[in-house]
């Protein structure tokens, strides 16, 4: 799939650009995007609600009042969960709620995000944008001139020239080649790839084994992948019958 090129200004030039089909054109794998999102929600909980069970409340040391001869009821602590001023029963504790994808699912989830986008043609490359101090103003422009709506801008690194530029304005997220994540990709309307943005998400994704060179009418070995082995074939000797 080949895309038009955009400069900073938002005019299109007349060089074009050719998006991979193996990260823009292959068929959703909805399954691996789900696990994706919802793996990736999970690990945004800080897991730090606490309460305080009878042990951690203060005071309560003495008891209250005499086992027997009050007519009254039985208490040995007046920090016990009945008690107003009492400990928590049950109640929530700090925990980790971290969770882990392999990296071939993951990998697949952003893939196929990015598929659905490119797909419905919203997908934009812009050569280059790198302002000599942070413009808001031309930032809009980019935007107004591509009619991007709630975009994803993605930038080769961390400028800090290109994320003042788009902060301020609402519904644009901002995200390097290295921290894209399918949560964000699906959450935004349209994507803007800036600069090398697609070489190094080529990079970051992996591309086909390349082959080895060998010796004539010998074929070529994948990267990565190991020649079967010769056995040799042992002969054994048949044992003797014992006498």
């Amino acid at each position: 799939m080949r895309v038009p090129v955009y400069n900073e200004k938002g005019a299109k030039t007349e060089s074009t650009v050719e998006l991979p089909k193996e990260i823009f054109g292959i068929k959703p794998n909805l399954a691996a995007l789900r696990q994706s999102i919802h793996t990736y929600q999970i690990n945004q909980r800080q897991g730090t609600a606490a309460t305080k069970t009878r042990g951690a409340v203060s005071g309560g040391g003495r008891k209250p009042w005499v086992q027997k001869g009050t007519g009254r009821a039985r208490h040995g602590s007046i920090r016990s969960p009945i008690w107003v001023g009492g400990g928590t029963t049950f109640g929530p504790q700090p925990r980790d709620f971290s969770a882990s994808l392999p990296r071939k699912v993951r990998n697949l989830a952003l893939c196929s995000a990015l598929s659905e986008k490119a797909a419905a043609g919203r997908v934009f490359v812009v050569r280059a944008f790198a302002p000599k101090e942070p413009r808001t103003s031309l930032a809009m422009q980019l935007l107004r001139k591509l009619k991007a709506s709630s975009p994803l801008v993605v930038a080769p690194n961390s400028d800090a020239r290109i994320v003042r530029s788009f902060r301020n304005i609402p519904g644009v997220a901002f995200s390097t080649v290295a921290n894209l994540n399918p949560y964000a990709v699906v959450r935004s309307h349209s994507i803007l790839l800036l600069g090398e943005s697609i070489n190094l998400l080529k990079h970051r994704l992996g591309v086909k084994a390349a082959e080895v060179p060998t010796a004539k009418g010998k074929k070529a070995a994948p990267v990565g992948k190991r020649l079967p082995v010769k056995r040799r074939a042992v002969k054994v000797k048949p044992r003797g019958k014992k006498r």
